[in-house]
């Protein structure tokens, strides 16, 4: 077992709703040499389980926090691949006024003009950004942006240097569950609004400062593995196909259009909803009091959130990551199994799957965004069959 001895102090400073910060974060230690620790959202709905309620509330509470500094206007709500889809796309759902929402991509789509960027510290850091359907890009007044976290706000400066280019803002305003950016960082936050003539704000839920340590990591990345195969518990895995009609698609691939990754505007989030209630009455939960997992894939978060929240039963929300993170299974860490797969969307990207097997969910609803050949699947089965899952569920929207 891989034992790690870290230690991160944190000052919270500001509190804006009066929340209990341990209902939202823990700390882990990630395998990436330019950043090693990660706040792990108990509410994101991405590296651990949620409630589906809890995750869309995130939204609501970011737009509360928004409204008490500043007056909704108009603009485009811009979220972060991969962990940043769901949220940005809730606090979107929850704004008033006349916003449209848009997150990025690693996908590449082609005959889409993007906008290229960086996000320096990650460990996939190319960005795009379809921005040549939105129409509030350039005539609205406001470009809200959306993470889950801010430690730097380089990604956030790189974006917005990118937009200001194409189409100026008088005002920008960077939304986060947690703020970081003190000292320095902030000091290039304050010179970039005077080089762009431009308003840039931060609203957040906690704000503070923290300081991490990580002592006596002697590790490769050929020392982290996942978890190893055990004997199958279940190897009479029940698979069950579904294929659901979400009713506008883009491109050759099929993505679905509502998602975000193409934008969206109020209209066409009324109809995403409506699509998903509808489409909702296709999936049988056998027990409802039975605990029941509704898993996203990478960018596709939003949509699964929405089924969970639709559907009736004991139901837990999260999904798939590209973010490598260190597991140990202690009781006071959040990370406690990881299982390595290959995306199913992109066959040389690694994606990981966390603490599938810690518990004991009865059924697995999987939802994947693009119809692909059921071999795609084998691998992710094999992970299934490791756990508790009587059936596993693979929904093609």
């Amino acid at each position: 077992m891989t034992y790690l001895n870290f230690n991160c102090d944190l000052e919270i400073k500001e509190n804006v709703l009066g929340l209990n910060l341990e209902d939202f974060l823990e700390i882990a230690v990630r395998n990436n040499e330019k950043r090693r620790f990660l706040f792990v959202s108990k509410v994101l709905g991405k590296h651990i389980a949620c409630r589906a309620k809890d995750m869309d509330n995130l939204g609501k509470l970011i737009v509360k926090a928004y409204n008490k500094k500043r007056n909704p206007s108009s603009g485009v709500v811009i979220s972060f691949a991969e962990t940043g889809t769901a949220i940005g796309h809730s606090v979107f759902n929850y704004m008033e006024n006349d916003y449209e929402f848009l997150h990025t991509t690693r996908e590449n789509v082609e005959a889409f003009e993007s906008l290229d960027f960086l996000e320096e510290h990650s460990h996939a850091t190319n960005h795009n950004l379809y921005f040549n359907k939105m129409k509030n890009l350039e005539d609205g007044q406001e470009i809200i942006l959306v993470d889950d976290e801010v430690t730097t706000a380089n990604t956030c400066i790189n974006l917005i240097k990118k937009i200001h280019k194409l189409y100026p803002k008088e005002r920008y305003t960077i939304c986060s569950i947690l703020n970081w950016v003190e000292g320095e960082n902030l000091k290039r936050i304050k010179q970039l609004e005077k080089d762009l003539n431009c308003s840039i704000e931060f609203v957040y839920l906690f704000k503070g400062e923290f300081e991490f340590k990580l002592n006596d990591l002697n590790l490769s990345d050929d020392k982290i593995k996942n978890d190893k195969f055990v004997e199958d518990k279940n190897e009479n895995l029940q698979i069950n196909y579904i294929n659901l009609d979400m009713d506008d698609y883009i491109g050759e691939k099929k993505y679905i259009k509502y998602t975000g990754r193409f934008g969206l505007n109020k209209i066409e989030q009324r109809k995403l909803k409506d699509t998903v209630k509808r489409e909702s009455k296709k999936l049988n939960i056998e027990d409802k009091n039975a605990e029941v997992l509704f898993l996203g894939t990478e960018e596709f978060m939003y949509i699964p959130m929405l089924f969970a929240k639709y559907c009736q039963g004991n139901i837990y929300y999260y999904s798939t990551t590209r973010s490598p993170i260190i597991n140990i299974d202690k009781n006071d860490y959040p990370i406690k199994s990881k299982f390595e797969l290959n995306s199913l969307y992109n066959k040389n990207v690694k994606n990981y799957l966390y603490n599938i097997d810690k518990k004991d969910y009865n059924e697995c609803f999987l939802f994947i965004e693009l119809n692909e050949d059921k071999k795609v699947f084998e691998e992710i089965i094999n992970i299934f069959k490791q756990t508790s899952i009587k059936k596993l569920n693979i929904v093609c929207c």
